[in-house]
C-alpha cells in the first residue's frame, strides 16, 4: 500500500507539471524517525521533494505576480487608487489571500477593505522589505481578517528608493486544501509543515494548523525548503 501510494503520488505530481521544477533548491531530506521503514525512506524521499516543490510553486507564483506589479508606474506612484486595480488582478489569478499595499510609515490598504485602521510597521517582514528584500514564509495571524496566514511581500522602488511594499497574506487553510487534494493521503499517512519557531503552517488535519507538530507518534522524514524555510514532513502513523 505504501509503495503504491508513493508511485501514484509521484506520477500525479509529474503530470501536474510540478515535480522538481527548475529553481527548486531545498535542503537535503532528513530522518526524524523511520526505523524499519525502508519504503518510506526510499520512495518517501522522492515524494517529499515533489510535495515541497508543489508548495513552493503555489507561494512562488504570488511572489512573481507581486514583483511584476511592483515595477509598474502605478505602484511606484505610491497612490492606492492607482495600484488597487492591478492588485485586484493579482487577487483573481493567485491562491486565496488578502492582497495589500503598505506605505513606508506602516499604514496599509487591502483590496477588500481599502485603508485599514491598523499599522504593520512592527511586523518582521516589514523592516526586511523596506530594506529592499523579499520576504517569504512568515506565519502570522492577519490583523485585517484574524485568520492564520503566511505573508509574502516585495519592495516597490522608485528612483533608487523603497517607496512602499506589496504583500499577500495567503490563507493557510486554502493552501492546505490544495496540498491535501494533490496528496490524497491514505489513512495511515501523515503530512505537515512547520517553521523554525515550531508553528504549524500546513497539516493533514487542518485543525492542527498553528499548533505544536511534535506530539504525534509517527515515523517520518522531512525536507526543508530554501524558499519558504518551512520543514515539510511526510510519514506513517505507527500502528
Amino acid at each position: 500500500m505504501r509503495r503504491t501510494f508513493s508511485i501514484i503520488l509521484l506520477i500525479h505530481l509529474v503530470f501536474l507539471g510540478i515535480f522538481l521544477p527548475v529553481g527548486v533548491n531545498a535542503q537535503e531530506e532528513k530522518v526524524l524517525s523511520a526505523e524499519g521503514n525502508s519504503g518510506l525512506m526510499v520512495e518517501g524521499r522522492l515524494a517529499l521533494l515533489a510535495i515541497t516543490a508543489y508548495i513552493d510553486e503555489q507561494i512562488g507564483c504570488m511572489v512573481k505576480l507581486l514583483e511584476t506589479v511592483a515595477t509598474t508606474k502605478e505602484a511606484q506612484s505610491g497612490k492606492w487608487d492607482k495600484v488597487k486595480p492591478l492588485l485586484v488582478g493579482v487577487e483573481k489569478r493567485a491562491v486565496p489571500a488578502v492582497i495589500f499595499f503598505a506605505r513606508p510609515n506602516g499604514t496599509y490598504f487591502t483590496t477588500e477593505k481599502g485603508m485599514i485602521d491598523k499599522n504593520i510597521k512592527d511586523r518582521l517582514y516589514f523592516s526586511a522589505v523596506m530594506a529592499g528584500n523579499i520576504s517569504v514564509g512568515e506565519l502570522l495571524i492577519s490583523r485585517s481578517t484574524g485568520k492564520n496566514v503566511t505573508v509574502v511581500a516585495v519592495p516597490v522602488r522608485a528612483e533608487g528608493q523603497v517607496v512602499g511594499l506589496l504583500g499577500a497574506s495567503i490563507y493557510l487553510d486554502e493552501i492546505n486544501k490544495k496540498v491535501l487534494q494533490a496528496l490524497r493521503l491514505p489513512d495511515n499517512m501523515i503530512f505537515y509543515a512547520f517553521d523554525d519557531n515550531f508553528i504549524t503552517a500546513l497539516h493533514f488535519r487542518p485543525e492542527f494548523i498553528f499548533q505544536d507538530p511534535t506530539k504525534l507518534i509517527r515515523d517520518v522524514i522531512y525536507h526543508t525548503s530554501s524558499f519558504t524555510g518551512w520543514h515539510i514532513v511526510l510519514g506513517v502513523v505507527r500502528e
